[in-house]
């Protein structure tokens, strides 16, 4: 990495972590960059966590927004199409957030794609295997976006539209000419973390992210833990036969009402709030009632000791994201080209055909760890006071869960599981 490169993200991390601490009027903090961005993408992941599950109240469900709020950031700005910008703009909850592209500035320097670690030498890892070495060499704490922009017809795109995005989201971008075969371009410079999109048509473009996160727990939180078989009630009524790990005796943040009980479990590059409805309460009715009110829950939370039974879970997730944005209220960008004419005036802009996204998330004794490669494709032209009783959390029917950076508090993966024990 060279100097002036090292010099521009510590400055961007700089900004970013006094836009997050600094004592600001309420009209100035409504403003900063990236807190007010990163609270309307808590609400936009919210509403699109519960459009989703209403169509689906049966699936186990896994979204990483970010990404998607990212790239739609991108395409608003200057775009010529008022009433599509307006459609964005409130699906994406991103009225009052004045600029976008600082941003997702400050963004891409918090999740930039770290280079390659060097490989050492046999006498060289022996020498340097202390005490850290032998507690994190077996399992790194990584934590990273990345995305790219790739499209056939070199020119078609406006260069400022390249530089701009470049620049302020961290894309790479990739031209190709109209009869690149699918495996050139895989061979030349694709990042291979990338998700990779079916290359077809003469006028396609695609932008494809991915998040990844690996992160372990803070201390001992399953350690000791073995796994016991428990009956899990599904949304029908039905029970079914689940591990179950339990937590250490230990300090967490922790809140009980009449309508739900929740909890949050650190890891080090990030943290789960896991949120149990009541008996009478439903998955769907905590959803919907998050989706008006976002910071619900979090506010509540304050350390109790008490311990956490909890269903390790492994599924993926597929879907695409254009009808559910569709009901929540964007429509232009899918069917009219006057929206990215400004990325593309030479072909009269262009149309969003699909925002695809495949996520696998694994939350077991061991930690965190979830994958979200996301696919745009599109054509141009087309404290306690007094020693409380200690808390007994049993998440043993459908909850809702959410993953925030320990840095930024972004949500970075939002779901919902319904059966710990379905793929």
């Amino acid at each position: 990495m060279t100097i002036a490169r090292q010099a521009s993200r510590v400055a961007a991390l700089a900004m970013l972590t006094l836009s997050l601490t600094s004592h600001l009027s309420a009209q100035d903090f409504s403003q900063a960059q990236p807190a007010s961005f990163l609270r309307s993408n808590d609400k936009f992941s919210t509403s699109l966590l519960n459009t989703i599950h209403e169509a689906t109240p049966d699936r186990n469900i896994v979204i990483a927004p970010l990404p998607v709020s990212l790239t739609f950031a991108a395409f608003v700005d200057r775009s010529v199409d008022s009433k599509a910008v307006d459609e964005i703009i409130s699906a994406f909850q991103w009225e009052g957030t004045h600029d976008l592209n600082a941003a997702g500035h400050m963004l891409h320097a918090r999740f930039e794609k770290p280079r390659p670690r060097p490989t050492r030498h046999a006498a060289q890892s022996k020498a340097s295997k202390d005490d850290s070495y032998y507690l994190r060499s077996f399992k790194p704490e990584e934590l990273w976006l990345s995305e790219a922009f790739l499209y056939r017809g070199a020119g078609f795109l406006s260069q400022d539209f390249i530089d701009r995005v470049k620049r302020d989201f961290g894309f790479d971008f990739l031209a190709m000419k109209n009869d690149t075969p699918q495996s050139a371009i895989l061979a030349t410079r694709w990042d291979s973390s990338l998700p990779m999109p079916a290359v077809t048509g003469s006028n396609d473009f695609w932008i494809t992210s991915f998040t990844h996160l690996r992160t372990s727990w803070m201390g001992n939180t399953f350690v000791m833990s073995k796994r016991e078989k428990q009956d899990f009630r599904v949304r029908s009524g039905n029970n079914v036969q689940a591990d179950f790990l339990t937590s250490e005796f230990n300090s967490y943040p922790y809140t009980r009402t009449d309508k739900f009980e929740a909890v949050v479990l650190a890891c080090w590059d990030a943290s789960i709030l896991l949120v149990l409805p009541s008996q009478d309460e439903t998955v769907g009715q905590l959803v919907t009632a998050l989706a008006g009110n976002p910071g619900l829950i979090e506010s509540l939370l304050k350390r109790q000791i008490g311990d956490v039974q909890m269903p390790p879970f492994h599924f993926s997730y597929e879907a695409d994201f254009q009808a559910p944005l569709e009901k929540m209220g964007v429509h232009r960008i899918f069917d009219d080209t006057t929206v990215l004419f400004s990325m593309a005036p030479k072909t009269g802009g262009g149309v969003l055909r699909g925002v695809a996204q495949k996520t696998e998330i694994i939350v077991d004794e061991h930690g965190i760890r979830a994958d979200a490669g996301t696919i745009m494709g599109g054509v141009y032209g087309g404290m306690m006071s007094s020693p409380p009783i200690p808390f007994h959390m049993v998440l043993n029917r459908p909850f809702l869960f959410i993953i925030r950076d320990k840095v930024t508090s972004a949500l970075l993966f939002t779901g919902v599981v319904m059966d710990p024990t379905a793929p």
